[in-house]
């Protein structure tokens, strides 16, 4: 049985399964929704992917009705854990952007970025756990679209690059839960904060702030984070996760163009510099150097620093 308030009921046919609680503080929680069998958004990774069978044990159900899962994006802590599922449920369809579906197949590539991020491949392997091929006839290539899980239940994807090229966004109309993946960031729901959520290589801030223009022309009731849980509150999350990232733009940009270094940056933010709510200090840390490292790759491609 899952502990320490792992598991939780989000809405009638929504579940949460929390990755910092089964094992793993850094890596997307998972959630489950209920109606023709399960639907996973997110996989997590192989050493969290078990607890998944857990939960669905936990609601009364047999592992072999979860159907189908849906990554929102390729990312190893995201979507890592779905060839050991699909291993495991080989009827599993897995519903991914149409830009990355062959990095599931293949995910050489993306062990290789994650590393550079990460320190090494060695470290990568240590936090997710095996990272397995994810056959082609399981993988289901989709942008804007709709999916029927049954009971009435149609969830609408969308485009939503930014974070990376290959995201998407999820909404469930009849619940007014929207699955963001990380287009608004990283949630703290202990303390109710946000932290932008930027990642080399393929960051794009303008394709972030479109994406979080899109959130908020649908107006949902409820921002379901991967990292991690959900905010009942999404009109001041969404302008928190816009004002983080234009701030973190003006900041780096101005310093790189400065000529500091990657690691000049992350020391002088975290020595000197506030966070985007008052008096709120920006920690040091692996998400600051993925801020970091995703700014400065993308003023590079831009031309503004070489």
């Amino acid at each position: 049985m899952l502990e320490n308030g792992a598991f939780t009921q989000v809405e009638s046919n929504v579940y949460y399964l929390d990755s910092r609680k089964v094992g793993s503080h850094g890596v997307s929680g998972v959630y489950l929704l209920v109606a023709d069998g399960v639907t996973l958004i997110e996989t997590g990774t192989t050493l969290t992917a078990p607890a998944i069978f857990e939960a669905v044990q936990e609601i009364g159900i047999p592992k072999n009705d979860i159907k189908r899962a849906i990554v929102t994006h390729i990312h190893l802590d995201h979507s890592g854990g779905t060839g050991w599922l699909v291993k495991r449920l080989p009827h599993l369809k897995v519903y991914v952007h149409e830009r990355g579906a062959r990095h599931l197949q293949d995910p050489a590539r993306l062990i290789e970025s994650a590393a550079m991020v990460h320190g090494g491949t060695k470290r990568i392997l240590a936090m997710h756990g095996d990272i397995l091929p994810v056959p082609a006839e399981n993988l289901v290539p989709i942008t804007d679209t709709e999916i029927d899980i049954g009971d009435n239940v149609r969830l609408k994807t969308f485009d939503a690059p930014g974070h990376a090229p290959h995201h998407l966004g999820i909404y469930d109309p009849g619940t007014g839960c929207l699955f963001a993946g990380e287009v608004l960031g990283h949630y703290q729901p202990e303390k109710d904060e946000t932290t932008p959520a930027v990642a080399p290589p393929g960051f794009s801030y303008e394709d972030s702030l479109a994406s979080m223009e899109k959130i908020k022309d649908l107006d949902p009731r409820t921002i379901c984070f991967s990292q991690f849980g959900f905010s009942r509150e999404p009109k001041p999350v969404i302008q928190t996760a816009g004002d983080q990232l234009r701030r973190y733009y003006d900041l780096t940009r101005k310093m790189f163009k400065d000529g500091l270094s990657a690691k000049e940056v992350i020391r002088e933010i975290a020595s000197n510099y506030l966070s985007f709510g008052p008096d709120q200090e920006i920690s040091p840390g692996s998400m600051l150097q993925s801020i970091v490292l995703g700014y400065q790759i993308y003023f590079q491609r831009q031309g503004t620093i070489k």
